[in-house]
């Protein structure tokens, strides 16, 4: 009796190994090629092991190599009677992937199937470890994606005839995900990186995240036609809190309870010797309504932040920063196809002194693209912000603005608002075209009207009204600018008294 269950055995094993170099020889589709050094089977146990595997899809030009690929526990029950591949653990360990999508005119490969209907496939847990992914444009042999050190595990992966129809061809359960560094080509002047990032079906973390043009200052600009921003953009870390991302209507989406941001710098540079870009610049409600996909973050929370946005106007003249320190912000409920307001509530020191807040609010799916914004500043000594006007306007400022108080509401084409301020000190210093000397004259008009004190109120406030017509070639933040100095020049030249509403 032992002799012939040794003897089953035996013979299983063999037709069990024999199958399945038969199955990885001759029963692959024909753009498939894969190749190996060794393999290894334990019919009792399921399991098939694969050493120095080499594995090309040439429809896709998906090429992976991998020390080893380990599959354990295969059903045979479901494989006898349906067909079906049931798998308990699938391993890979230290996959170098590459794949380059292909523009193919007749994409009959990728699509015929060998055996009419899709197989059902499931595996309970799938594993890669220490990966390296590298993902080519699909025009050139450039770089689009490329991690390093990725560790995965997929649980209850399924595939059948309803999943091979969608854009993802499979269904997944749990989910962890870890790499270290990353690159991502944003496109031909940006690209993004990251020093490690971690995601699962509760959390996710990314370090060192970077956003740079892939130019210095000057070489971008000989390449440019028109004005385009420099970025240097380095968030310390992101903390993402219950993702939810996948297809929903056939439709990408993305959803997050919370993201924080922590200890963002963010440099701009912007050469305004180019000619200036002429495009519409959509306003954020249009630009979220826009997304191609539904984007839904519920809080938002910035801290420890710094913007620093600096503008060349003149090719001799180094350009001064205006810099907002110190910035911490709350975004509350961010979305694409939503509902509700998109609120924004922000605090910052400007030039490292003055206390700055704003409260900015509107509607994505507002088609006039309305918007409510106000803010303040307080104890803010102007001379500290001298060295950008000087730059940038030819002028200068002395004094301390104690208090001053904003309120726009506006929409895609016209905004209005009001202000009111208190002073002291406060003087224009109006410069010469080369900046060497000071325009007495302008300097002098204007400070006939700042000084005169009798404008203001009881509390010592002058009141200013404005309206703006927007430049919708220009951003939401220039238009936010316009109506503020057109409230500043308001308030210090008009009547100073609060107008009868």
């Amino acid at each position: 009796m032992l002799v012939a269950l040794l003897a089953i055995g035996v013979t299983a094993q063999l037709w069990f190994t024999q199958r399945v170099k038969v199955l990885l020889s001759e029963d692959l589709p024909s753009h498939i090629t894969l190749s190996y050094e060794r393999l290894t089977t334990n019919v009792l146990l399921g399991k098939i092991g694969l050493q120095k595997v080499a594995f090309q899809d040439n429809t896709t030009s998906l090429d992976l190599k991998a020390e080893s690929v380990t599959l354990s526990g295969l059903k045979y029950l479901p494989l006898l009677q349906k067909g079906a591949i049931a798998i308990s653990d699938l391993t890979v360990e230290a996959p170098q992937v590459t794949y380059q999508k292909k523009n193919l005119e007749n994409d009959s490969l990728s699509t015929n199937k060998k055996h009419g209907e899709p197989k059902n496939i499931s595996i309970e847990n799938f594993s890669i470890r220490n990966g390296q992914l590298k993902m080519l444009q699909h025009d050139s042999d450039s770089t689009l994606v490329h991690l390093e050190g990725v560790d995965m595990q997929l649980t209850n992966i399924t595939h059948n005839a309803e999943t091979a129809s969608q854009p993802l061809p499979f269904t997944f359960g749990a989910y962890e995900i870890e790499t270290q560094k990353g690159y991502y080509d944003l496109g031909p002047l940006e690209d993004l990186q990251w020093q490690s990032a971690k995601l699962d079906t509760s959390e996710g973390s990314i370090q060192k995240l970077e956003l740079r043009t892939k130019y210095s200052r000057e070489e971008l600009s000989k390449k440019l036609t028109v004005e385009h921003d420099h970025y240097n953009l380095v968030i310390d870390s992101v903390l993402l809190k219950q993702p939810d991302f996948g297809l929903a209507d056939h439709s990408p989406k993305f959803h997050l309870e919370d993201l924080e941001l922590y200890h963002p710098i963010f440099q701009v540079y912007r050469d305004k010797l180019l000619p200036d870009d002429t495009t519409h610049k959509k306003l954020y409600n249009q630009a979220l309504r826009d997304l191609d996909f539904d984007l839904l973050v519920n809080t938002i929370h910035i801290s420890e932040g710094m913007v620093a946005y600096e503008e060349r106007l003149e090719a001799e003249v180094e350009p001064e920063s205006l810099r907002f320190t110190d910035i911490s912000a709350t975004i509350r409920n961010l979305h694409s196809k939503g509902s509700g307001m998109v609120s924004v509530s922000a605090q910052s020191q400007l030039m490292g002194d003055g206390q700055l807040t704003l409260d900015w609010s509107f509607d994505p799916q507002s088609h006039s693209n309305d918007f409510l914004a106000s803010g303040s500043l307080k104890q803010f000594r102007t001379e500290n912000i001298s060295p950008f006007l000087r730059t940038n306007l030819n002028a200068e400022v002395k004094g301390t603005i104690d208090q001053m108080y904003f309120t726009i509401s506006g929409n895609e084409t016209e905004s209005q608002g009001d202000m009111k301020m208190a002073y002291d000190q406060f003087e224009f210093v109006v410069l010469k075209k080369d900046k060497l000397g000071v325009n007495k004259l302008l300097t002098a008009i204007v400070n006939i009207f700042a000084k005169e004190s009798s404008k203001a109120d009881a509390d010592g406030f002058r009141h200013g009204d404005f309206k703006v017509k927007r430049q919708p070639d220009k951003s939401f933040f220039n238009y936010l600018w316009l109506n503020v100095k057109n409230g500043l020049v308001d308030t210090m030249t008009g009547k100073g008294k609060q107008r009868k509403k």
